[in-house]
């Protein structure tokens, strides 16, 4: 692939997800995870060249992770490689979804900071997507924060508030760095359990503060609001097996559509048309993905023959 021109921004997690035993009973499967991650590999599959910006132990966890990225053709040339250890989440299914404890004390991604951040991008570079819980707490929360502040006037800002509430320990101050992201994002990804974390009159706020606000609402689709515009697309049917990773399944589809169009670029302005193309690209696209186990994106031509 080309010199990347998306720059996923955060996490890679080593998720522990059920699984059978080879002698019988229950066990757990090591699956690559973490936000960065999953939107990395999930915009690779789509065609577009993408790049992680974060850190990767090189344990055994971190190297399966690095290998997973390489593999799906991300690439890792601004990756800080670490002897620190990889971040792992237990998961476990609950009602309505799945449910990760995370364990990060002191490993790779927790303690990415600011002096870790690459010193220039590319030139190639034409979004940075930012979101979960790389922005939780410091030090990676300021080094993510760092580099949206010096990049958000040249780069396309894609923010994906993907909160995740049993990990948040300083309410206040993740609330405050949200607020301060939002002010940099070209485009903000919100979900129902985003808004109601946030609490009420959160979504007023976001359509008055942000360019373009995305609400993602699982089988009901979603809504976008650019300006004064708003318009809503309903998501395809799905039989759902795992919902683990759709919301960055979504956003990478619908970056790849716009990249593939020539759209991805700032100011962030393709006609409606467009937009819904895209919006509806990257619904098809999560639809995929939930109908299998993991975060398992589809090809852009399986995306495209979904229609």
């Amino acid at each position: 692939m080309s010199t990347p021109s998306v720059y996923c921004c955060g996490e890679a997690v080593l998720d522990m997800v059920p699984a059978a035993l080879a002698g019988g009973g229950p066990g757990y499967r090591a699956v690559p995870g973490g936000a960065a991650l999953n939107t990395a590999r999930a915009l690779a599959r789509q065609g577009i060249a993408a790049g992680f910006i974060g850190a990767l132990s090189t344990d055994p966890g971190g190297t399966g992770l690095a290998r997973a990225l390489t593999e799906a053709g991300v690439d890792l040339s601004l990756a800080q490689r670490s002897d620190r250890p990889c971040p792992l989440a237990l998961a476990h299914p609950v009602d309505g979804g799945t449910r990760f404890d995370l364990y990060d004390l002191g490993t790779a991604g927790a303690l990415y900071a600011p002096a870790d951040l690459p010193d220039r991008l590319p030139d190639t570079a034409r979004a940075l997507v930012f979101g979960g819980i790389s922005l939780i707490a410091p030090p990676a929360a300021e080094a993510f924060e760092a580099l949206a502040r010096r990049e958000a006037g040249r780069r396309l800002i894609w923010l994906d508030l993907n909160i995740r509430p049993g990990l948040i320990r300083d309410a206040a101050a993740y609330r405050a760095r949200l607020t301060r992201l939002v002010a940099l994002a070209d485009v903000v990804k919100v979900s129902d359990e985003d808004l109601d974390w946030l609490g009420g009159g959160a979504l007023d706020r976001l359509r008055a503060e942000v360019p373009m606000l995305l609400h993602t609402r699982g089988a009901a689709g979603a809504v976008c609001w650019r300006g004064p515009d708003v318009f809503v697309l309903p998501a395809p049917r799905a039989e759902v097996v795992d919902t683990v990773g759709a919301g960055d399944i979504f956003a990478a589809g619908t970056l790849a559509y716009l990249a593939r169009q020539g759209y991805l670029c700032k100011p962030l302005a393709p006609p409606e048309v467009a937009l819904r193309h895209a919006i509806g690209h990257g619904l098809r696209a999560a639809s995929l993905s939930v109908a299998r186990p993991g975060a398992d994106a589809p090809t852009w031509k399986e995306t495209e023959c979904a229609h």
